[in-house]
């Protein structure tokens, strides 16, 4: 779990407990929060969804960089989300190595969306770069797995019932995947799967997507400023209401104090 930089990032050891300690103290002497005990963190250690592998560090030199606490939940309709509710960083490239550590575990963990609250640390915006803006800009969320977060939009009951029988195409950004809507299933497969292709084809990017199953975005709106793209004219009062129903069940949320 080594970087090429001088930054190492590993699984927090309960030794590590002091020096994190200390993290905090040293952002929160410069920046107003919630301060963190002992006690405080171990819970969020054990906050459901967290488990021992999912609490890393950053070091440089043996001192502890960073902190962070990633919780993975099942959500209604089979989506699989990642929460990082808790994360401090003491410099960017602390940051740039934390994230990416956890937005490979995530994947591991067959993520769809992963949510966390952005650092304020300068170069954030590099580092975050394609993540999604939400909750007035304080939340960023990240799309991991196209073709699961498909099937647990299209699960809702009300969507199974209206559109059972159809297939739908989504191209999302470069990638392709085919749906179709049964009463008792969702079925999604890749461009590859010639049988399975449908007439109707949905087009937009990944970053108007995620929007619209936030619920950020009307499609609508989307569609009539052109950031959604419907073939074959017939559907798309059906497609544009399809749309409006593939929401994110449950609210993302995240659990740090700081937002209380």
């Amino acid at each position: 779990m080594s970087a090429p930089s001088d930054v190492n990032v590993r699984i927090f050891r309960q030794e590590d407990l002091a020096q994190v300690i200390t993290l905090y103290d040293k952002h929160f002497a410069e920046n107003l929060g919630f301060d963190r005990s002992e006690g405080f963190l171990k819970h969020f250690m054990h906050y459901p969804g967290v488990d021992k592998n999912s609490v890393f560090v950053t070091e440089v030199n043996s001192k502890i960089t960073g902190f962070a606490v990633v919780s993975v939940t099942s959500e209604q309709g089979g989506l699989i989300q990642g929460n990082v509710i808790e994360l401090r960083i003491n410099d960017a490239s602390s940051m740039r190595v934390l994230i990416r550590t956890i937005e490979d575990y995530c994947k591991k963990k067959d993520v769809d969306t992963i949510v966390l609250v952005a650092p304020t640390q300068l170069g954030t915006e590099e580092v975050l770069k394609g993540w999604l803006k939400f909750d007035t800009g304080v939340m960023m969320a990240k799309q991991l797995s196209l073709s699961s977060l498909l099937r647990a939009l299209l699960s809702a009951q009300k969507i199974r019932s209206s559109y059972a029988g159809r297939q739908v195409a989504f191209r999302i950004g470069d990638e392709i995947l085919n749906a179709r809507i049964t009463l008792e299933q969702i079925y999604v497969s890749d461009s590859n799967d010639k049988a399975g292709q449908a007439a109707t084809q949905i087009r937009m990017s990944p970053h108007t997507f995620l929007r619209i199953a936030l619920g950020q975005l009307n499609p609508y709106t989307a569609f009539v400023t052109r950031r959604i793209k419907i073939r074959d004219a017939r559907n798309i009062v059906p497609m544009l209401r399809l749309l409006y129903m593939m929401r994110i069940a449950q609210p993302i949320y995240t659990s740090l104090a700081d937002r209380l």
